[in-house]
């Protein structure tokens, strides 16, 4: 369960000119906005989950990374490989015809205000800096011809556990199914990943330790589980309701929120979400925004990001100022035999984790 913290940093590097990521909640759109690059995650169907390890088929979805909105659109073009909810839909064949400025002239613009105005319970620690530049975006914005309209699309933490506990009993049951199409390894379930761990930790357990594994591991491991299907369904129903109903009481085009924020709404609904670069801190901080919308708006998104991103020229190119050190050892090997994390019913995930 990891972040696609690798394909941001080749793309800001300029090591490619636009990579792909893969999102659970959070690990597509959070590593482009922390390195002011442009990362979309689509609408879940719009691209097959072939080849990624899995979480959950419920929010898995891989998506387009790039240094600018240009990129992403063609990329997001190269990917598409609809399935499931977006089989049957007319499609674009290609994303870059949505590019041009004006494009937010007329629309309305949801600024989901909680997140700006309670960074310190949503955002990340030590980011409060980088609201100036969110708010500049926003008033950019208005100079493009949008409307903004305060909004809220609820509290995601009121519904974060039931994400959670979704999550746990899918990636147990998914990631037998995808080492069971493996040939080079005999690891066939979550329960031999965690003894390999064990059995290799100096090497395995180094910086972190397994306790995610364990607590899905304690579940049932049945999607048909009633705490499982009550969990799926809460969850899901609250993130489409409240993007879905803010867009309607203002028949607002698309919403807005300050960067490694709101990205669980999009996430648990499958709805589309873009970050993109609106500055830099005088400290070399990138700062972005997250804008988000309902099923398969992906070139209002990309036409409003192009016409922001034509306006701000956020992006700079990087200094490369040295390396960065390891991160200490935890000491995790030192105290085995520990007991188990276990599954004891709705489970909560530390705030700040991102899948």
């Amino acid at each position: 369960m990891g972040l696609s913290s690798g394909s941001a940093v080749a793309a800001a590097a300029n090591l490619c000119a636009a990579t792909v990521g893969t999102e659970t909640d959070g690990s597509l759109v959070g590593p482009s906005n922390a390195n002011l690059v442009v990362g979309l995650k689509p609408t879940l169907g719009l691209i097959s989950q072939g080849g990624i390890i899995p979480i959950s088929h419920s929010q898995d979805t891989a998506g387009p990374i790039g240094r600018t909105v240009t990129d992403v659109a063609v990329l997001l073009g190269v990917l598409q490989s609809p399935f499931g909810p977006v089989m049957g839909h007319p499609l674009p064949s290609e994303y870059t015809q949505f590019l041009r400025r004006g494009a937010l002239k007329g629309a309305r613009i949801g600024v989901d205000r909680r997140f700006f105005e309670q960074y310190d319970v949503y955002g990340f620690p030590g980011d409060n800096d980088t609201l100036l530049f969110a708010q500049q975006a926003l008033d950019s914005m208005v100079t493009l011809g949008a409307t903004l309209v305060d909004t809220d699309t609820g509290d995601y933490l009121a519904y974060f556990g039931d994400e959670f506990t979704a999550l746990l009993f899918e990636f147990k049951v998914q990631i037998a199914e995808y080492l069971a199409g493996l040939t080079h390894t005999n690891m066939r379930t979550l329960a031999d990943l965690i003894a390999f761990n064990l059995a290799h930790c100096p090497e395995e357990l180094v910086f972190y330790g397994q306790e995610l594994f364990e607590m899905a591991q304690s579940t049932s491991g049945d999607l048909r589980d009633p705490d499982y299907l009550a969990a799926r369904t809460t969850a899901c129903q609250s993130a489409r309701t409240g993007i879905d109903a803010a867009l309607a009481r203002a028949n607002l085009d698309a919403i807005v929120a300050p960067h490694l924020t709101n990205t669980t709404a999009a996430a648990v609904s499958g709805y589309p979400n873009i970050a993109l670069p609106v500055g830099i801190t005088p400290g070399g901080k990138p700062a972005g925004i997250l804008m988000y919308s309902t099923f398969l708006r992906e070139p209002q998104l990309l036409a409003f990001a192009y016409d922001l991103e034509q306006e701000l020229h956020a992006r700079t190119q990087p200094q490369f100022l040295g390396t960065v050190s390891d991160p200490p050892n935890a000491g995790i090997c030192d105290s085995l035999p520990k007991k188990p994390h276990v599954f004891t019913g709705k489970q909560h995930l530390p705030h700040g984790r991102m899948f």
